[in-house]
């Protein structure tokens, strides 16, 4: 039996602000440490506690947009777990579901990459633990405008 891959999601579809208020109280489940987060869901073919792999979370694009550095930098890097987070909703789930297509259209590719929302700002310490992260991307340009 075989499976009809997904489509790749539109962007129109997903617009949103050009900005989202990081002061704001959004509601976010979020880790109370690095050793609380369960990566299973985001990278299920690469992390499995049962047979002991826990590999750790590599590169982190923080305000990952619309996902473009994940997916160009995902085949480059195969071994290595990249996370985007991104504070926007619409935006995340465009992120989400674009990997989810990319799983489906590409089988055995684009695993190691996933998007979560959630406040970097915030709660950054809480995912990551310290020198875990050994390439960091965060779009700041706002600051600078």
């Amino acid at each position: 039996m075989s499976t009809i891959p997904m489509a790749l999601p539109q962007k129109r579809y997903y617009r949103q602000r050009a900005h989202s208020n990081p002061i704001a109280d959004h509601c976010f489940d979020y880790p109370r440490t690095p050793d609380d987060m369960d990566w299973c869901a985001y990278y299920p073919e690469l992390v499995n506690k049962d047979q002991g792999s826990n590999p750790v979370v590599e590169f982190a694009d923080i305000g990952c947009g619309y996902g473009g550095l994940l997916t160009t930098l995902s085949p480059l890097f195969p071994k290595t777990l990249m996370l985007g987070m991104e504070i926007r909703v619409k935006v995340s789930d465009y992120v989400m579901d674009r990997i989810a297509a990319l799983r489906s259209q590409n089988p055995g590719q684009y695993q190691n990459i996933a998007c979560l929302r959630s406040n970097a700002m915030k709660y950054l310490p809480n995912y990551f633990k310290k020198g875990q992260v050994s390439c960091l991307k965060a779009a700041l340009l706002h600051f600078f405008s």
